[in-house]
């Protein structure tokens, strides 16, 4: 992948571009004082990917979700990052959902 890109707009001026590796969580904190009233407190995370190796993205996206989101769904206790697998039936079982 190409990090910078330069364009010509025109009489000799260029707008260079750079890539960027930058990954935002937002959320949003509500903390209800009564009578239909409520105060939020917006909140913001960000991470720079451009030092990680692009195979551990992932990985790191999915430890962010677990650390900072605000719901964590894990479908295997003992390795929690991994994708859910579904098992494999025998061809004969097309009919049966489970």
């Amino acid at each position: 992948m190409k990090k910078e890109a330069e364009f010509h707009i025109s009489d000799g001026q260029y707008l260079t571009m750079k890539t960027t590796y930058t990954v935002q969580m937002k959320d949003k904190l509500r903390l209800l004082i009564g009578e239909g009233k409520s105060r939020d407190l917006d909140i913001t995370i960000t991470a720079d990917f451009e030092k990680i190796p692009k195979e551990y993205h992932l990985l790191f996206m999915k430890m962010m979700m677990v650390r900072y989101g605000g719901i964590v769904n894990i479908h295997d206790n003992t390795n929690p990052f991994e994708d859910p697998k579904t098992p494999k039936k025998p061809w004969y079982k097309f009919w049966k959902s489970n």
